[in-house]
This record gives structure tokens, sequence and C-alpha cells, in this order.
């Protein structure tokens, strides 16, 4: 049977996958989370009413796919070790770190978790149930710290629970390669300025989203929503300084998301962008210039605040300059830093494992005319790996790549 390799396993892996199978071509994915679903599972659904489209469904609905489909072979805590061959015939090995739960025999029944001493449990399913198949974390376990427990062990029916596992090998053929191993979000401490790790209620856009996901709402010091927001654009994009001189696309999009997730949901929150200018690259409706002119408790500062400090009510308090203005200092409850798109960690030492090279920004260089086609025959790339995009646009990027992918190895006939 003809196969293929997807090295990540968030919206753009996920969607070669599902390209690839639905072809006929046996996939294995790799991905060195325990779970599938990249960074789209941090994100929440901003729909309150009705749907925005905010683009979080699209990519959690495909893993459960992923998961039904006879075609896709998932390896988590796994990662490319190396690569030999020639296109057509590569010879790839991979690691697997151990997960400590046999995959076979866990049926996700939870009695592993209520058995564990450890507060808050060492154990937990994967996020979004994709594998179906419980994990434990090592830095928690105390079995796997030197300490005598076994708790797990003993609670498992099936006896699916195994803390001998160790780090495994294995080594598959495959005809084709695709790279879709996401991005990493841009450390707001690079932005001292900003003083993120400093001030209470100063967080990020992806952590806004994860908080939202888990407790639906923002964070706030008493506990309700957040009445006065401010939302900092083109923290860690745009900037020369921290070497991203590149926009990253979607800090525009899913920070009017939030925004409107929070005033739908609390019609007394005031909202404050502090922009450059608005790239939303999508819809007209995300338009904030529109938002603001129709609703008050939304406005538009065009400034790069300069510094971030602490007020005398020890909450965030802004400081930023507008043209013909002296500084001018405000406060907030919540903070949120539009974080933007660096490449993923390692991307480097992958592209020398694969023979396929880097932009001058660090992404991954494919061709102007075929976007997903590397600078080697068989290996194609998608998603973030090779430049900011969104969910929808890595998830189209990920199946283009899967057709690609399944021409060539055709064409070997």
């Amino acid at each position: 049977m003809r196969q293929a390799l997807v090295i990540g396993a968030g919206v753009a892996g996920i969607s070669a996958a599902l390209g690839l199978a639905d072809r006929g071509i046996f996939v294995n994915i790799i991905d060195s989370e325990g779970a599938i679903g990249g960074r789209a599972r941090e994100l929440a659904c901003k729909g309150v009413n009705k749907c925005i489209r905010c683009d979080v469904c699209l990519a959690t609905d495909r893993l459960y796919e992923v998961g039904k489909s006879e075609r896709i072979r998932v390896f988590p805590f796994s990662t490319l070790k190396s690569v030999s061959g020639e296109p057509g015939r590569f010879r790839v090995t991979i690691n697997r770190k151990p997960r400590y739960v046999d995959e076979g025999k866990c049926t996700a029944c939870g009695a592993c978790i209520e058995g564990c001493p450890v507060e808050g449990s060492a154990i937990r399913p994967a996020d979004m149930g994709v594998p179906l198949t419980y994990m434990i974390d090592p830095t928690r376990c105390l079995s796997l710290n030197d300490q005598v427990c076994g708790a797990c062990v003993d609670a498992c029916p099936n006896r699916a629970v195994d803390l001998s596992m160790k780090s495994s090998t294995k080594r598959l053929e495959v005809g084709t390669i695709i790279v879709a191993t996401g991005f990493e979000p841009f450390d707001p401490i690079l932005e001292p300025r900003l003083r993120y790790d400093e001030i209470p209620g100063v967080i990020t856009s992806l952590e806004a989203e994860s908080f939202m996901n888990l407790e639906g709402k923002l964070p706030s010091p008493d506990g309700e929503n957040p009445r006065r927001v401010a939302f900092i654009q083109c923290v860690g994009s745009r900037d020369q300084r921290v070497g991203a001189e590149y926009c990253s696309k979607i800090c525009c999009k899913y920070s009017r998301g939030i925004a409107a997730y929070l005033r739908e949901i609390d019609p007394q929150a005031e909202i404050t962008f502090f922009i450059m200018d608005w790239r939303p690259y999508d819809l007209v409706g995300d338009d904030i210039f529109q938002w603001e002119a129709v609703d008050e408790k939304v406005r538009v500062v065009r400034a790069r605040p300069a510094e971030i400090i602490l007020s005398d009510s020890a909450k965030p308090l802004v400081r930023y300059v507008v043209p013909q203005e002296r500084l001018l200092e405000e406060e907030f409850d919540l903070t949120i830093l539009s974080i933007g798109i660096r490449p993923p960690e390692g991307l480097n030492s992958m592209a020398e494992l694969l023979g396929i090279k880097i932009t001058p920004t660090g992404f991954l260089w494919t061709s102007g005319e075929k976007p997903s086609l590397t600078s080697r025959s068989g290996i194609f790339a998608s998603g973030c790996c090779t430049g900011p995009k969104d969910i929808e646009e890595s998830s189209m990027e990920g199946t283009a790549a899967a057709g690609e992918a399944a021409s060539f190895l055709e064409g070997l006939k």
C-alpha cells in the first residue's frame, strides 16, 4: 500500500492526512504532543448566539474524522530522527516517547485518574479525546520520580498502565512527506516594556482564548467579566527589533473575535484597540472602524503603547502617545497582547534533516506558483510552518498539499 508521512497534527496536518486518505493513501501522522489538533485545541468558539465564522469548529470537527479513518495512523509523542532514501522511497526513523499507557488496552474509563494520589492527578485524557487514550505526565507522577506509588496500575481494570515503558524507535518507508509543524507564538517577555510577566491583568491573546475555552469568560481579579479591556495589536509582529518584520495576519481577526465575544456576554464591557493599522485578511465585517461607528463602547486608538505600568489600584496602566498630544495614561481591568506567529521551534534542524530550504524570515521556503512545493521533490509543506495564516487558510493549504503529494505518488507508476 502506498504510504505517506505527515509531520505535525495541527489543522494543516490533519487536513493533509484526510486528503491523502480520501485518495486511498495510507497516512502516518507524527506529532511531538500527546494528542492531535495543535494550537487550535486552545482556541475558543466565539459564537454566543450565532456563528461568527471564527473557524475553531473547522479544526475540532476534523479531529474525529482522523480518529475514525482506517487509513490514518497517529504517532503522538513522536519526532523525526532521520531521513534517507530518495523521493518515492524515503526511509524515515521516528523516535517515540512513552505515554505509560497502552493505547490498545486503554478505554478512557477514568479509573486511573481517580486513583492517582497526586493533587489534580498526574494522568490526563488526550485533549479533545483524540486519540482516546490517557497519558501520564512524567514530571508529576510519583513512581516516575523515584517515589513508591503505583496506585494507577492497581486502579486500571484493563491493566493498561505500564510505568516501565521506555522510548522506542519506529522505522517506515514512505513515498512522500508533508511538513505541517505549525508555529510558535511570540514570547511577550521579549517586549519588557509591556511587563507581561510582572503586572497582573496583562495576558496574551492565546491565554485569553484558552481561558474562554475552559471558563467561558475572560480572567478578572474580582471573578467577574472585566469591564475595561484593552487590546494591543502587533506584539511581536512588524517589528524589526524582535526579528519579525512581517505581519502575522491572524492577530486582527482573532482579537476582533475575542472582543465580540466579550461584548456579547457583557453588554457593559468597554473595548479599546491600540493599533498601527487594521489588517484582518478576512471578512469585511471584521472592520473595527465600522464597529466603532455603531458601538459607543468600542474605541480605536492609533498608537503603539510606549509601556504598561502598575496603577495605584494594582491594574495595568497603559501609556501611549497620539499625534498632537502629550503622553496619555489609561487604566484597564485587563490588557490583552495580540501576539504574533513565529517559526516553530526546531524548524531549521528539520529542514536540514529533510534537505529543504528556509526563507530569510525563518519559515519553510515553498514555490510561489504552487505554495505546497518545497525545494526537494517528494516533500511538501503546508500551514503556518511556511508563514502566518489562519485556521481556514491552513486547512485549505493542507488539502492542497495532499493533492500535490498524491499527484506525485501517481506519477511514480
